[in-house]
């Protein structure tokens, strides 16, 4: 006789739909996989990333450096920031 699984919503559940902490790093995991999956080299300045993210500028901003080795700051006259897909290709743009 098998034990029936407990039916509801775990506490998983429930931060995967309200808390920060776990839905903008998703967020942002998923945009990253999406970016790579259509070209591994592929990029994206900030603005266009948070877009595809579907997430705020203060949310990003708020967990950015945990995605540091996706980033490239430009240099010159119009700093920007650009998103890699891929970190060993962020790593070979700086």
């Amino acid at each position: 006789m098998s034990t029936p699984k407990p039916t509801g919503k775990t506490l998983a559940d429930f931060r995967a739909a309200h808390d920060k902490n776990v839905i903008v790093p998703a967020k942002i995991k998923k945009a990253l996989a999406d970016m790579e999956a259509e070209h591994p080299e592929n990029w994206s300045y900030e603005s266009d990333f948070m877009k595809r993210a579907g997430i705020s500028q203060t949310d990003l901003g708020a967990f950015r450096d945990q995605f540091a080795e996706h980033i490239v700051e430009t240099t010159g006259k119009n700093t920007k920031l650009v998103w890699f897909a891929s970190a060993k290709v962020a790593a070979k743009v700086r």
